[in-house]
């Protein structure tokens, strides 16, 4: 099962980073996206897997100045090339769960309680920001807003650790698809519960994607003429 994780961005470590330690631990063999990172904070379950960047790698300052640019974000985390992958988890701290997939991919998010901030009243204004920046980061947050909805509606299946981030995607995403891992079993407990929750949403997603197939005589897309020409561009 050809998997691929999608991380925000590794510049420090906090909880989405020690989540996607445990992705890559459950998962070895998955190939590692991100918008850019800073390579002192890979890991260390992660210092055999190769990292890929986007474009963003590349612009001055960016692990540093990385708030100025994320009107950017949602455009490159759009542009990951994610054909071919059976299976796509998100590790979503803001943008990871907009990736563009496959039909037949699977896509579950790892949901995160940093979009809260998104939510939560009207946007203060960053007090140690430039003025400009600082005129129009309530335009910017609505704008984030939308599109963290309209992102949402990309994910066949949502996880959490949170009840509170399990309201959040009822409300806001009209999703009941979600799973809630309670994190007061352990570390182990919880990092297994995440493993058996991928692989049976996994399982269920062939299932119904095959009895499609089969109901609509749909050709395969791995079989499909139009899909393998699309691929080989």
């Amino acid at each position: 099962m050809k998997t691929a994780i999608i991380h925000d961005w590794l510049i420090n470590r906090a909880e989405e980073e020690q989540s996607l330690e445990s992705l890559c631990t459950l998962f070895p063999d998955a190939d590692v996206y991100t918008l850019f990172y800073k390579p002192e904070a890979i890991p260390s379950a992660m210092t055999a897997i190769t990292v890929r960047p986007s474009r963003l790698q590349k612009l001055p300052g960016i692990t540093k100045y990385y708030k100025y640019y994320m009107p950017l974000f949602p455009t490159m985390i759009e542009h990951i090339d994610l054909r071919g992958y059976d299976l796509v988890i998100s590790n979503n701290r803001y943008f990871a769960k907009g990736v563009l997939t496959q039909p037949e991919t699977c896509h579950i998010c790892l949901l995160h309680p940093s979009i809260l901030s998104f939510w939560q009243g009207p946007a203060p204004e960053p007090s140690k920001s430039p003025q400009s920046f600082r005129s129009v980061y309530p335009f910017l947050i609505s704008y984030y807003r939308i599109w963290d909805i309209v992102s949402s509606q990309r994910v066949d299946y949502f996880i959490t650790y949170s009840h509170l981030l399990e309201q959040h995607v009822i409300k806001y995403y009209r999703r009941n698809d979600i799973s809630v891992i309670d994190t007061a079993d352990g570390q182990d407990i919880c990092r297994q519960r995440l493993y058996d929750l991928c692989h049976q949403i996994m399982n269920t997603f062939r299932v119904r994607q095959d009895t499609i197939c089969q109901t609509h005589e749909i050709p395969s897309p791995q079989t499909h003429p139009a899909a393998s020409s699309y691929m080989e561009d």
